[in-house]
């Protein structure tokens, strides 16, 4: 698909874009910039986000792409995020491998990450409101690159994504965003979406100072 006004394409993934998705996760990981003190580590956080989806979840993939064909920016999705949820735990062995061969643990920077990840995470600080499950199961996120930004292209791989979803019948969506992540609040006010639910979340307590929320938005599709 290409755009009149700039000079970036967007298409479906393919399999051999998969290291490109996963870099561009790692690159824009914090609020769209690099911050390894937040993540800990490239390739899990990059696992965590990507991995379903470039293997099993395609259909509703896309990649921004510039003129030479380089991947600058991606959105991924599912009518269904429960089935993301259910992936999730066949991770854990190579997650599991990485922090012992890497020996992770002994890093102080990734340590702490690692350690305020699953503090979040058995707390269920993510956790979807039962209604919001029912109704609104579909997700989605994307990361450009910054050469890539306000060129709607964005918007456009997520008109896409909820045109895929009408075409499957799917009856809503939602985005779970950072209190401190104005940009993609402002998106989903744009979008019309409809706050639901708000939380703490402490997941980035070991880098970010400030108190966190989670908010949780919804749209009909």
């Amino acid at each position: 698909m290409e755009h009149a006004d700039n000079p970036y394409s967007i298409r479906p993934y393919r399999r051999a874009d998969r290291q490109a998705v996963r870099d561009i996760c790692a690159a824009t990981c914090w609020l769209g910039e690099y911050r390894p003190d937040v993540i800990g580590d490239d390739w899990l956080w990059a696992e965590y986000w990507t991995r379903y989806f470039t293997d099993c979840r395609r259909d509703y993939l896309w990649v921004a792409t510039d003129r030479r064909g380089r991947v600058v920016g991606y959105l991924t999705g599912t009518p269904d995020v429960s089935e993301f949820n259910r992936y999730l735990p066949r991770l854990l062995p190579g997650v599991i491998a990485r922090i012992i061969r890497r020996r992770l643990i002994s890093n102080p920077v990734s340590r702490r990450a690692i350690f305020s990840f699953v503090r979040s995470a058995l707390r269920g600080e993510a956790r979807l409101p039962a209604a919001v499950r029912r109704e609104c199961p579909a997700a989605w996120h994307f990361n450009l690159l910054p050469e890539a930004r306000r060129r709607r292209l964005g918007s456009t791989m997520l008109a896409m994504f909820t045109d895929r979803l009408r075409q499957a019948g799917a009856g809503g969506l939602h985005a779970q965003v950072i209190s401190c992540n104005a940009a993609s609040i402002a998106s989903c006010r744009r979008l019309g979406m409809r706050l639901v639910d708000t939380s703490p979340m402490t997941a980035f307590a070991h880098a970010i100072p400030q108190p966190l929320e989670l908010h949780t938005y919804v749209m009909a599709v």
